[in-house]
C-alpha cells in the first residue's frame, strides 16, 4: 500500500472527514426545497457543509495523490448511500437527523483544522 499512497495517516483521515461529507450531502439532500422545512437550519447546515466540503478537499489535494482521492473519494460516495438508509428514518428527514448531521460536520470541522494544521500554508499556495 505504501507504493500506491505513501502517506496512509492522511488517507485515513480524508476517509473519515469524506464519509461525513457524503452522509451529511445526502441528509442535506432531502431538507430541500424549503417549502415545508426550517429554513435557518437547513441553511447553517449547508454553509457547515460546504466549509467541510472544500476543507477536506483541500487536505486532500495536499496530502494525497490525486489518484487516492479519485478512487477512495468514489467508492465511498457510491457505497454510503446503503449506510445512509440503514439509517432509521427519523435520523434521515427529520430535525433530528440535522442536528445530528450538523454536529458531526462541526466536530469534522474541528477535527480537519487539528490535523491539517501544518500544511494550512500550503493550500492557498
Amino acid at each position: 500500500m505504501p507504493q500506491l499512497e505513501p502517506n496512509l495517516v492522511a488517507l485515513a483521515w480524508f476517509g473519515l472527514l469524506w464519509s461525513i461529507c457524503c452522509i451529511g450531502f445526502l441528509q442535506l439532500a432531502g431538507m430541500y426545497p424549503l417549502r415545508e422545512r426550517a429554513v435557518v437550519p437547513v441553511i447553517v447546515t449547508t454553509a457547515l457543509w460546504l466549509a467541510l466540503f472544500v476543507g477536506t478537499l483541500a487536505f486532500a489535494s495536499v496530502e494525497l495523490r490525486w489518484t487516492t482521492i479519485v478512487v477512495v473519494g468514489g467508492v465511498l460516495f457510491l457505497f454510503l448511500p446503503a449506510l445512509f438508509q440503514a439509517l432509521p428514518e427519523r435520523w434521515r428527514d427529520g430535525r433530528l437527523g440535522l442536528r445530528a448531521s450538523g454536529c458531526a460536520m462541526v466536530v469534522a470541522l474541528a477535527l480537519l483544522a487539528r490535523v491539517a494544521a501544518p500544511s494550512f500554508h500550503t493550500w492557498f499556495a
